[in-house]
Formats: structure tokens, sequence, C-alpha cells
């Protein structure tokens, strides 16, 4: 039963809320058959390997990810020593994690645009304009996004997985009942 609940945190699938109790708690999906996913295209700079050397590009930033009121959080080491990026000497993909903080390493021996979708797709989730994980954007729930600048100050985001990374962004992903 440890083992399963390790797992599952580990995987994403357990949330941690900031409620009082600060408990981890599972949300329930709406999810439907037949429903979109964006892991049915793999970018394909989801599936480049590389190590620390002879990097052109070693850029940083945060993503956040809120389902309705409880936080996400992004496990550790996602897609470091992956099934794909396992060889010694090439095994991180261009977008990673290290810690479960929420901050990306965006790390290329190229110096060529990332967008967001190439980190979902390392990570085995989905993520797009129709909503992420296995939420759907419907007539009761939204997909909003935002980059927080050095002013905390909120711009609204609509490129979704799309969206280029940047060294420094602030990256904010919230799936919400629509206001």
């Amino acid at each position: 039963m440890i083992a399963l609940l390790i797992v599952a945190y580990q995987g994403g699938y357990i949330f941690s809320g900031d409620d009082d109790s600060n408990q981890a708690s599972a949300i329930e999906s709406n999810d439907e058959p037949g429903q979109s996913n964006s892991l049915d295209e793999i970018h394909p700079l989801a599936s480049t390997c590389l190590s620390h050397g002879g990097l052109t590009r070693h850029d940083h930033m945060y993503l956040t990810i809120q389902i309705e009121d409880q936080f996400v959080t992004i496990p550790e080491n996602v897609g470091v020593n992956s099934d794909v990026c396992s060889e010694s000497g090439a095994d991180m993909h261009v977008v990673h994690t290290h810690s479960s903080d929420g901050k990306l390493h965006l790390e290329m021996q190229t110096d060529e645009e990332v967008e967001l979708g190439v980190f979902f797709d390392i990570w085995g989730q989905h993520f797009d304009e129709t909503g992420i994980f296995d939420y759907r954007v419907n007539s009761t729930h939204e997909l909003v996004m935002y980059n927080r600048d050095g002013n905390s100050t909120l711009e609204e985001i609509d490129s979704f997985d799309n969206y280029i990374l940047l060294d420094g962004q602030d990256i904010i992903i919230s799936y919400r009942e629509r206001v």
C-alpha cells in the first residue's frame, strides 16, 4: 500500500492541497471516453537526450499547476533517466526537473525555441487548450494560463502548449470553475 502511494505521488496523481489539514488528496477528473489527448502527437524535442556538457542554453522557469482549489506537485526528476533518455552521457531530456518545487530546467546544445508542451510530452501528461491531465474544458470549467513578470503582474497567455519557454518565467496554469 505504501509503495502504491509513493508511485502515485511521484507520478503526479496525488495532489498536495493548501488546506488547513495539509494532507494530500486526489481529485476526480471529468475524463470522457474518446476525448482528445495532446500525447497523440509527441513533439520531436521530447525525445532529444543530452548531458550537461556543451550546452548553449541553460534556462530556468517555474511552473505552478492548480486543479480547482488544489495545487499539483510536479515530481522531481521528470525527464531524468527516463525510458527514452537513460544512456550515460545522454540521460536528460531538454526540459526536466530535479526537485518537486516546480522549477523547470531547459538545457540545450542548440539555440532554438522550446514550447511548454515539450515538458508535458516528456512528463507523459496531456496539456493543450482542451485541458490538462484528464480535466477538460467544458460548460462548467475553464483552463487559464498566466505568466507572472518580475513586478508580480499577471499576463494571461492563450498559447498553452505552444507557449515559448524563456529564462525567468513564472508560469501558472489553473483549471477552475468558469467565472
